[in-house]
């Protein structure tokens, strides 16, 4: 694969959620637009997923992910929507589904829509979408649940999580792949990586530590780079290799070292002098997982990890802070992948459950996997 093949790839969008495709419309068509859609939390939306307004001109989006129902199906919903549209009465009214869409078709929606609709250009089925990301790749590539899911992409990632983790199936990385909730700390993490080579994620038991490191690494898997999952200081002096771009993962680093005086001081030095090393070349990038806990508890028995000299907390990156929002798409995207039925999520929301699970103070992206699973 081509550094960046990602950005030739089309899209069903089968593993977006309707959450998902929401933010990806109204990135795409901000960006073909020229303005900022404005963004609205969970409920009944009264048909507006995205609204922009400027003086007297209002602009309304609506984006349905019907990919896997049928074009008779969209359009029933749309017939149900065309109260809403007229009672909003925008300026100019935009629609984007994932279904494909044929001229005739665009017609058919038109007539639904109504007088709100300026013309079928402002209907976008999945060429259109797609049209649209190979034209602006760096709103694609913003999407990093959008492109990892790409068929050419996805077998990649596969074939080096087979060789490094042999337990992980087709079906574990899709299934990671559909909950994941895009947040701030996957750029983070990726600057902190491009530069300074090195990120260390930390954070408390179940916060997600080793499915972002993991995004990060196919990330890299996709772009070219080899990803060499390692097990202990051993192998990655031995399976590094400088005329190679490389992305070594190092999942939970501490939990692998008995946390007394000796042991941690058999490893500490050696942990410096190797970081340095990928410090020091441009094609080698290195991820580490920790527990919050035990990476604190290092720090107190270990004279490298806590030196200014080393100043290891640089490359730290806690994942155990969450947006509200964050956390809200997490169980969404638990929700809507366990099968349960949109009108039950909405009656979580008006019950007010939602907010209350979001706010509770053992909330866990672990939990939320075990709960929706059963």
């Amino acid at each position: 694969m081509e550094r960046a093949e990602y950005l030739y790839l089309t899209y069903s969008f089968d593993n977006l959620s309707p959450a998902d495709f929401e933010d990806l419309s109204r990135d795409l068509l901000g960006r073909e637009l020229g303005i900022r859609f404005e963004a609205f939390g969970p409920g009944r939306d009264g048909g507006v997923d995205g609204r922009h307004a400027s003086a007297n001109h209002k602009t309304i989006l609506q984006a349905k992910h019907y990919r896997i129902s049928s074009f008779d199906t969209l359009v029933r919903i749309m017939r149900k929507e065309r109260a809403s549209i007229d009672e909003l009465k925008p300026d100019r009214y935009l629609l984007m589904t994932s279904q494909p869409l044929t001229p005739l078709r665009k017609e058919q929606l038109a007539a639904v829509i109504g007088p709100s609709l300026q013309g079928t250009d402002d209907i976008l089925g999945n060429e259109d979408i797609n049209g649209l990301l190979r034209k602006y790749p760096d709103v694609q590539k913003s999407h990093v649940k959008l492109w990892l899911s790409g068929a050419g992409v996805l077998e990649r990632v596969l074939h080096a999580a087979t060789h490094n983790f042999t337990t992980l199936t087709h079906d574990d990385i899709k299934a990671k792949l559909s909950v994941y909730a895009e947040n701030p700390s996957f750029k983070a993490g990726r600057d902190i990586l491009e530069s300074i080579h090195v990120l260390i994620v930390s954070g408390p038991p179940g916060v997600g530590k080793t499915t972002l490191a993991e995004m990060l690494s196919y990330a890299y898997l996709a772009e070219g780079w080899e990803l060499v999952a390692i097990r202990s200081l051993d192998d990655a002096f031995t399976h590094i290799d400088d005329s190679k771009r490389q992305i070594l993962f190092f999942d939970d680093f501490l939990g692998r070292i008995a946390l007394d005086a000796r042991a941690l001081s058999n490893q500490d030095s050696g942990l410096a002098r190797f970081i340095g090393r990928i410090r020091r070349t441009s094609n080698a990038r290195f991820i580490l997982t920790t527990r919050a806990y035990i990476y604190e508890e290092a720090r107190l028995q270990s004279e490298v990890l806590s030196t200014r000299a080393f100043d290891i907390a640089s490359y730290v990156l806690d994942v155990g802070i969450y947006t509200r929002r964050i956390r809200a798409r997490i169980l969404y995207n638990h929700l809507i992948v366990a099968g349960v039925p949109e009108s039950h999520i909405q009656a979580l929301f008006k019950q007010h459950a939602i907010k209350k699970i979001v706010d509770h103070d053992y909330y866990n992206p672990r939990i939320v996997q075990a709960l929706t699973r059963a």
